[in-house]
């Protein structure tokens, strides 16, 4: 527990007015990035004092992730990390091809008047395979950019917001599908097919691209977790 702590940024709480999302963010990002493992205890005593600050915005930021399902609470026993599961991923990637294929049905216009941004991700990101030091957190946010960058097409708030929310508890699982450089590679593929989708202007093969990728992505990580028992 010590050791995960060290990773939090004192130096981000100077002069913040608002010290409870700070901590929350940190910590949320410190889960996502799986700086802390599943079922460890968490201590927001201990957090407080690494900080400098008081218990009162830790454990307001904790409640925070409690409500988001990132931690839980067990009476008499303490804060817990929430692991990410068999049954957790195929609901997650259920609901992402829901949110994702709506998106790009409903959004496809608006889609296609940022394909230039889109290229620009699908750009970075094989940069950031081919680098010779290979950062896995850096990848996973240009992959992250890309999907969210489909859901914003809806113009739909709500739905931004929720698949947002939802998202999180992916990027969990993600770290351990970053070490899987041939699925890093091939999900690259897989982004400029869909790309290429896009700039033809063919919703229904973007449609298919998508879905085959988001179908593989789960297929990868359910491999995983049973070869390594990660979660």
């Amino acid at each position: 527990m010590k050791n995960n702590l060290e990773s939090l940024d004192k130096e981000q709480f100077m002069g913040s007015t608002d010290i409870k999302e700070r901590v929350y963010l940190q910590l949320k990002q410190m889960i996502m990035r799986r700086e802390f493992t599943p079922n460890e205890r968490i201590d927001a005593v201990e957090i407080a004092e690494k900080l400098g600050i008081s218990r009162t915005p830790v454990r307001d930021a904790l409640n925070m992730l409690d409500g988001e399902g990132f931690i839980t609470t067990v009476p008499r026993q303490g804060i817990y990390v929430k692991g990410v599961y068999k049954q957790d991923l195929i609901e997650l990637f259920q609901y992402r091809e829901m949110v994702e294929l709506f998106a790009l049905e409903a959004g496809f216009d608006h889609l296609r008047e940022r394909v230039e941004e889109a290229a620009g991700i699908v750009d970075d990101f094989e940069k950031l395979i081919t680098s010779e030091q290979y950062e896995g957190t850096q990848v996973m946010e240009s992959d992250i950019q890309l999907h969210k960058l489909i859901v914003e097409s809806t113009q739909n708030r709500r739905i931004i917001e929720s698949y947002e929310k939802v998202n999180g508890h992916v990027q969990m699982a993600r770290a351990y599908y970053l070490q899987d450089l041939q699925r890093i590679h091939n999900a690259h593929m897989e982004h400029k097919e869909l790309l290429q989708a896009l700039k033809e202007g063919d919703k229904e093969k973007a449609k298919r691209r998508l879905k085959e990728h988001l179908d593989q992505t789960l297929s990868n990580l359910l491999a995983i977790i049973d070869i390594y028992k990660v979660f």
